[in-house]
């Protein structure tokens, strides 16, 4: 059974609107659940959105494989502290995309927000409801 091609103009929609909630997730009048996990959230669920853009025909659950192997790593990085990383991750784009810190609860969330998109991937495609 062959997945149907994901249209590249919605998922790169969906990609705009994640980077735009995730930067806004920061902003100082939010509270401070959505400021602690929110990002990280999204942060999964934006590279689960990226696989699809650049991979419209992936199966859903290798597109989750790869943004919960490439959100981890990028956290398990953080553990790593050489001179010249630590120098990247104080520039406004280092710090985006690298971030500052190794936390368990950004673990929890990167991969919560790859599953989330996995699952909504699944129900738009049908493939849940093939399996009930």
């Amino acid at each position: 059974m062959s997945r149907p091609r994901r249209n590249r103009w919605f998922v790169l929609s969906c990609v705009a609107i994640v980077i735009a909630l995730g930067l806004g997730s920061r902003h100082a009048v939010m509270p401070d659940f959505v400021k602690t996990y929110a990002g990280d959230f999204l942060w999964g669920v934006l590279f689960f959105a990226l696989g699809a853009y650049l991979w419209p025909t992936c199966a859903t659950v290798r597109l989750w494989c790869g943004a919960v192997a490439v959100t981890e790593g990028i956290e398990g990085s953080r553990l790593w502290r050489p001179a010249w990383l630590e120098h990247l991750r104080t520039t406004a784009v280092g710090g985006l995309l690298l971030g500052h810190g190794f936390s368990w609860s950004d673990v929890v969330c990167v991969a919560a927000g790859a599953t989330a998109a996995a699952l909504l991937d699944a129900l738009e495609s049908g493939a849940l409801r093939r399996m009930a």
